[in-house]
């Protein structure tokens, strides 16, 4: 089976295509999430299901925002903080080694929680899943999230420096949560590219 790579122009057209058709309902989806986070055990569902959001955008589906609260993504919660531990711990010691190799390791890993419940692997099979999946587009996956993170970057600096221009309080909360939502909402439409083209890599 020949693997995939991904191309830098078609993944961002591809990402913007994804994220248009599904605006409203990943925003809702987002929203619904940053508000509820506080509750405890509810938060782990409602978790696991925003982080599998893209594999659902990547199929096209149109998402059910409320699906976020389904008791079935808890089911899922020792695998998810398995896999979460097996990744965190070598992240970190690759930030001892100047950054870099840190990078590489997060942006390897990536797909890993997807392989886990999309694809039925366990932990290890799932980070290796990712790991080969991702082989040959690193790269192409760091400039795309590069690109997309500097925008929304520069995008929050000027409304973070008008709202402290204005010096209203309410309006710079509403103003900087709508913001933040719209950068998770855009930073899953990149993910969904990323699984859409690359998760065939792997049997």
């Amino acid at each position: 089976m020949e693997t995939k790579k991904l191309d830098f122009s078609a993944t961002l057209k591809d990402a913007i295509t994804i994220g248009v058709k599904n605006a409203p309902s990943v925003i809702a989806a987002v929203a619904l999430w940053l508000i509820t986070i506080w509750i405890p055990y509810l938060n782990v569902g409602t978790t696991i299901a925003i982080t599998l959001l893209p594999t659902q955008l990547a199929k096209g589906e149109i998402v059910n925002p409320l699906a976020i609260f389904d008791s079935k993504y808890r089911r899922y919660m020792g695998e998810f903080f398995i896999t979460m531990g097996l990744m965190v711990f070598p992240v970190l010691i690759g930030f001892i080694f100047m950054f870099v190799p840190a990078i590489v390791l997060a942006i390897a890993w990536s797909l890993s929680y997807y392989y886990l419940i999309e694809k039925g692997k366990n932990p290890i099979q799932a980070i290796k899943a990712s790991n080969d999946a991702t082989y040959g587009s690193k790269w192409t996956m760091f400039f795309v999230s590069l690109v997309v993170g500097a925008v929304i970057g520069i995008v929050i600096a000027i409304f973070q420096t008008l709202c402290n221009a204005i010096n209203v309080g309410v309006i710079t909360f509403i103003v900087m949560f709508v913001l933040y939502v719209l950068a998770i909402s855009i930073n899953m439409a990149v993910n969904a590219s990323f699984w859409k083209q690359l998760k065939d890599n792997v049997e």
